[in-house]
């Protein structure tokens, strides 16, 4: 939405200092038991067909938010 307004992004930190958002660490408890990153193998998407252009997380809320923002009476 920032960038909607005309303003920069800001960094993860920033965000947290501001109390936006709260960082919370990954718990130890779950450390093995649970996955904190996962990637998918497309490989039989393709096989299938599907020729989509995936896009990162970033890139897509990004989208998401101006596609938001577009919609949104001012």
């Amino acid at each position: 939405m920032r960038v909607a307004r005309g303003e920069s992004p800001l960094a993860l930190a920033e965000i947290v200092g501001a109390g936006m958002i709260e960082y919370i660490e990954f718990p130890q408890a779950l450390v093995g038991k649970y996955q904190c990153f996962t990637e998918a193998d497309l490989g039989r998407l393709r096989d299938a067909g599907c020729d989509h252009a995936f896009v990162d997380v970033a890139t897509g809320v990004a989208r998401y938010a101006a596609a938001l923002a577009a919609s949104t009476p001012s």
